[in-house]
């Protein structure tokens, strides 16, 4: 689909409904509503520098544009990720870096060796966007574990456990988490993946067919580089902290 099939009509409709919609939130609750509009906002100014950097990228049509986009969102989606965790950069930086990289080699690398070079930048857009939350919940979690259990590690350490074996219970509840947003998903298929990816697919022109079977090789990525991410991160943050 080309931006010449939108039609301006209907978007002028939109833009109506859109109007009429805040003003009608607003008389109800004003200050909420001023919150929607500021994330609003937000979400525009970034799908618009996402945009842009999209363009750039199918414009220039070479190899080394898409590693340089990969790195750029590699760089942003780590920043990301130390935000929500406090700016901890001395202590995060380099577990939140190897695991990106490492979740985009495994889980990004095989799907590119199954799909054409045209759909890299999708690929590996949403397992970014799957990984900083994953990265996220699995860190945090382990954190708060290790908090929380540094008395009973002393305790089995001291009875002669050693010190994987004292850690692997925070091990497992971090990787539990670290799976948690993709469980949901393929949980529920119709109410999450199918209105983003799937419509997404067919808007771009692919048959429901192959839709279909990219969405279920993306989950499976997804799954994938949860799971190599997690480890990596807590391995390496169980070296640099404990």
């Amino acid at each position: 689909m080309q931006i010449t099939d939108i039609s301006l009509w209907g978007v002028a409709l939109m833009v109506v409904l859109m109007a009429l919609a805040v003003a009608l939130f607003l008389l109800i609750d004003r200050r909420e509503m001023m919150r929607v509009l500021k994330v609003f906002g937000l979400t525009l100014g970034q799908m618009i520098l996402a945009g842009v950097g999209v363009w750039l990228v199918y414009k220039v049509d070479g190899w080394w544009m898409d590693i340089l986009w990969l790195l750029i969102m590699l760089a942003l989606s780590g920043a990301w990720c130390l935000y929500e965790m406090k700016w901890q950069v001395k202590k995060l930086a380099l577990p939140l870096a190897a695991a990106l990289v490492a979740g985009c080699l495994v889980a990004g690398g095989s799907m590119m060796l199954t799909l054409p070079g045209r759909c890299f930048v999708p690929v590996f857009g949403v397992l970014l966007a799957y990984m900083i939350t994953s990265i996220t919940l699995t860190l945090q979690t382990y954190q708060r574990c290790l908090y929380h259990t540094e008395s009973h590690r002393l305790y089995l350490q001291a009875n002669g456990a050693t010190k994987l074996e004292s850690l692997m219970p925070g091990i497992r509840r971090a990787l539990r988490a670290s799976i948690q947003p993709q469980l949901r998903t393929m949980a529920q298929p119709l109410l999450v993946a199918m209105p983003l990816l799937f419509a997404g697919m067919l808007l771009g022109g692919a048959s429901p067919v192959a839709g279909v079977f990219v969405l279920l090789l993306l989950m499976v990525a997804a799954f994938v580089a949860s799971i190599v991410a997690g480890i990596v991160a807590v391995g390496l943050y169980s070296k640099l902290s404990c």
